[in-house]
């Protein structure tokens, strides 16, 4: 007989893996896995992701989108 599994992270993009590695992280001792509906994680927004980290310029001073880009 298999042991229960003890957390199931729903998708495999960026924000579940970084929540699964996290999860790994403070509770090593957990069984833990990834569930993804694609063939390989990472498949839609997280993979078309330019690499570009936006600094705010384009953004009206002082506003939410500024203040949160810093």
């Amino acid at each position: 007989m298999t042991k229960p599994l003890d957390i199931a992270v729903v998708g495999g993009g960026i924000v579940g893996l970084a929540t699964a590695d996290a999860i790994r992280r403070a509770r090593p001792g957990l069984s833990l896995t990834v569930l993804e509906k694609e063939p390989e994680v990472a498949a839609h927004q997280t993979g078309r992701n330019s690499g570009v980290i936006h600094a705010g310029l384009y953004y009206a001073p002082g506003s939410l989108k500024a203040r949160l880009c810093t």
